[in-house]
């Protein structure tokens, strides 16, 4: 992949790249294998002083991630993409990654063959990813570089939810603590040991016995909404871990990721993206 950059100043390779937070082990890759270094169309070493109008041009050398990842045809809702990331729309009941149930059966699998029959040369690096059980919104980028960018960018993250039960205030905040359960490889558990997680949340509507919420992630923990509500008294419908009704084999965890927004790291363009779930009827 190609990054361009339009030089402001006068300034050695090296020291812009440092200065734009590429990471140590790009720079490093950059040197010993296939990546390449032009400026004004000319190859150039790290120690090259540009000045202002230059155009500075990075091929980044290709990463392993993905390598191991089979190539799988499956359907794939993409609702963003661009040189640098993807956005998709993952369903219920999908692994993000391969496991060892799911090996040939993965969003991951999924992407790749995408890749793979459009001729884009990325690789597989999940942002951040999503219980099998939930949907949503995922994130991924198209090379190493970039997943160090979105990972240092600030990325405004909402779920929307449907509980057990009607939720009485129209806001409110959960702060717990969460711990791996011992007793499971799966699970985590609430500790009043310390505090380590912060939901923020609003009531969109009351329906019946059950509310939906707005939550606003504020920490990522593993299970992290399942968990804060099921400890309110108001567990997730479709919660085969955290809920102790029997549900049949076609209820959904009615979790979703709906809604993103971050500042592009390379563009610098405001990037917002809105999903609602299949479960969700909006009433305006």
């Amino acid at each position: 992949m190609i990054f361009r950059y339009q030089i402001e100043e006068t300034i050695t390779v090296k020291d812009y790249l440092i200065q734009n937070k590429i990471p140590s082990n790009v720079l490093t890759s950059l040197k010993s294998s296939n990546g390449q270094i032009l400026v004004n169309d000319q190859s150039v070493t790290m120690i090259y002083l540009m000045h202002k109008g230059d155009l500075l041009e990075v091929v980044f050398p290709s990463s392993s991630q993905g390598e191991n990842i089979k190539s799988v045809k499956g359907d794939l809702d993409i609702l963003y993409e661009d040189s640098y990331l993807l956005i998709v729309n993952k369903p219920n009941n999908l692994a993000t990654i391969p496991t060892r149930k799911h090996y040939n059966n993965s969003l991951a699998n999924y992407i790749m063959s995408y890749y793979l029959q459009n001729g884009i040369e990325a690789n597989i690096h999940f942002v951040s990813r999503l219980d099998s059980p939930t949907s949503g919104i995922i994130i991924l980028a198209k090379n190493s570089y970039m997943l160090t960018l979105l990972q240092q960018t600030n990325i405004i993250k909402h779920y929307i939810l449907e509980v057990k039960g009607i939720i009485e205030n129209d806001k409110g905040l959960i702060e717990l603590g969460i711990e791996k359960d011992p007793n499971s490889i799966i699970k985590r558990r609430i500790t009043n040991e310390y505090i380590n997680s912060r939901t923020e949340y609003s009531v969109i509507s009351r329906n019946n016995n059950t509310t939906i919420i707005d939550a606003l992630l504020c920490t990522g923990k593993t299970h992290q909404l399942r968990l804060h509500f099921s400890y309110l008294g108001h567990p997730i419908i479709g919660d085969l871990l955290y809920d102790d009704e029997n549900y049949s084999e076609q209820e959904i965890l009615r979790l979703h990721s709906y809604y993103v927004s971050f500042v592009h790291p390379i563009t610098k363009k405001q990037i917002e993206i809105k999903n609602y779930p299949i479960w969700y009827k909006k009433t305006s």
